[in-house]
């Protein structure tokens, strides 16, 4: 991998096996865990070799028959052959636009094309259904009884809802239409996928040539107001969640500040949440925690694996790890991630959390759009977009009056894989990204000054509140309909007894010149 900057987020990926399993099996494994394997190339086939590959729509299509162009990676793509044999069901007779995540599965040809068997859209796990059930005498009894007259088999459980993962051989979708109309079930849906942000950013920033000589310098610490109350208020006592790809546990600026609990990599279903590549996703994580660390250097640090190198988990995945963070202790959760607003398996947990009084702050996403996103936009999630320098909207952040707050989001210096180096030749454990990804761990971390605050009794507002009570009005910068909130002062959201001196410290980072494609 030469870049890290891409909007293309897939490349090859095998999900682990799926076996069926008791309830008891279930308790013990909270979560489905994805085996990422390593990029490797499309190389021809001289025998019947079956692949799945999931990747972006590259073209407009015209036809369920002929040849789709999918881009793997930046700089991979495939053929994808469909014919009148093909399966394209999950279509539901509605061609994908550009830009539409698939998976394909299909011989390999010897001249590197893919002959598919089955296309569909990447929009949800294949074979998997969460199910939340009434209430009952019985809840092991009625789970099992479900699993039985229908099929299937229990991979998970949402304990505090009451929310199951259910995984069966048939389709789906025709699963969930018979479990609707059973009196036992409150509601069932897909296991929908999520990702990274996607968008601009991506395709804006890239890594610095080994041979570059000029270095940048970020400014970001200044604009958000931090010099006043830096070396003051640290987030003492307060620990930050960051559910992402995984953290790197030995970068040498993040090790001391990392609190690595059991189960935390809900990938791979191990208990080291590290942050490992290749992948076009890699470093996301590690990126994230350095922002946070940066700004509230004595908050522990709870990485959860979710995603995986390419930036792809699940929204029960995902659930799981903000219930499981939550009951693990964490003030506040980092989400520079998006999944589908239609979860109501997501909704549920984050609401059931937040009402815990759990802090959660989420990326509003980089498709320059209004639309409102998920998690971001879902009740008493603090929404988070990216602005430049002069605190104006970025050209690919998201907006609108759903959006809470603003934060510096573009070519943002923070931590970055030390193994990264190893593969690229270029300097480690720095690097500069641009996203509303970057822009959250701003707010999340200012979250965390305000807990330390207030548990010392001298903030009695929300953090909501505070934040945005106190934060800068740029709407003359950015007018309707662009807006994005208010932008993030974190010296005027804290209560300090007396005015304080800036400390003599410096925030700059360096790291090989970040430039423009």
């Amino acid at each position: 991998m030469t870049a890290v900057g891409a909007a293309l987020i897939m490349v090859l990926l095998l999900l682990a096996s799926v076996q069926g399993a008791g309830l008891q099996s279930a308790q013990r494994r909270m979560h489905v865990p994805i085996e990422p394997v390593e990029q490797a190339p499309l190389a021809p086939s001289h025998g019947k070799e079956e692949r799945e590959i999931y990747g972006q729509l590259a073209q407009t299509v015209t036809s369920f028959i002929g040849e789709w162009l999918v881009t793997l990676d930046d700089h991979t793509s495939i053929t994808v052959v469909l014919t009148p044999k093909t399966d394209v069901r999950k279509f539901k007779k509605r061609l994908p636009e550009p830009g539409t995540w698939l998976k394909a599965e299909g011989i390999l040809l010897p001249d590197g094309r893919l002959d598919a068997k089955r296309v569909r859209p990447d929009d949800s796990e294949p074979n998997q259904v969460v199910v939340r059930l009434k209430p009952s005498a019985d809840p092991n009894a009625t789970v099992q009884a479900l699993a039985t007259e229908y099929e299937m088999s229990v991979r998970a459980v949402l304990t505090s809802a009451n929310i199951y993962l259910f995984i069966t051989r048939e389709d789906e979708e025709e699963k969930i239409t018979h479990l609707l109309s059973d009196d036992r079930v409150w509601w069932a849906e897909l296991n929908r996928v999520s990702r990274v942000p996607t968008g601009s950013p991506y395709r804006t920033w890239k890594w610095g040539s080994p041979a570059d000589s000029s270095y940048v310098n970020q400014r970001a610490f200044e604009q958000v107001n931090l010099a006043p109350v830096a070396g003051v208020i640290s987030g003492t006592g307060v620990t930050v969640a960051i559910l992402d790809t995984g953290v790197d546990l030995e970068h040498p600026a993040l090790v001391e500040a990392l609190d690595v609990i059991s189960g935390s990599d809900m990938i791979s279903d191990t208990d080291r949440p590290d942050d490992i590549g290749p992948g076009v996703a890699w470093g996301h994580g590690t990126h994230v925690a350095g922002i946070i660390h940066a700004i509230a250097p004595a908050a522990r640090i709870m990485p959860l694996r979710v995603l995986d190198t390419h930036g792809r988990g699940n929204t029960f995945i995902l659930a799981y790890a903000i219930e499981y963070a939550a009951q693990q202790g964490a003030d506040v959760i980092n989400l520079s991630l998006g999944a589908d607003c239609d979860s109501r398996t997501l909704t549920e947990t984050i609401a059931a959390v937040v009402a815990q009084g759990v802090v959660i702050v989420a990326a509003a996403g980089n498709d320059a759009s209004p639309i409102p996103t998920c998690p971001a936009s879902l009740p008493g999630v603090i929404a988070v977009a990216a602005v430049d320098e002069q605190r104006v909207r970025t050209s690919w952040s998201n907006y609108g009056p759903w959006v809470t707050l603003a934060a510096p989001g573009e070519g943002i210096t923070s931590t970055f894989p030390l193994g990264y180096t190893t593969e690229t030749n270029v300097s480690p454990g720095y690097a500069s990204w641009s996203g509303t990804s970057m822009a959250t761990p701003f707010v999340t971390a200012a979250a965390a000054l305000v807990l330390e605050q207030r548990s010392a009794g001298k903030i009695q507002a929300s953090v909501l509140e505070q934040l945005t009570t106190h934060g800068v009005d740029i709407s003359a910068l950015n007018p309707t309909p662009y807006s994005v909130g208010r932008h993030l002062d974190i010296a005027a959201a804290l209560v300090l007894d007396e005015p304080q001196e800036p400390p003599a410290v410096s925030y700059a980072l360096y790291l090989p010149s970040v430039l423009r494609r």
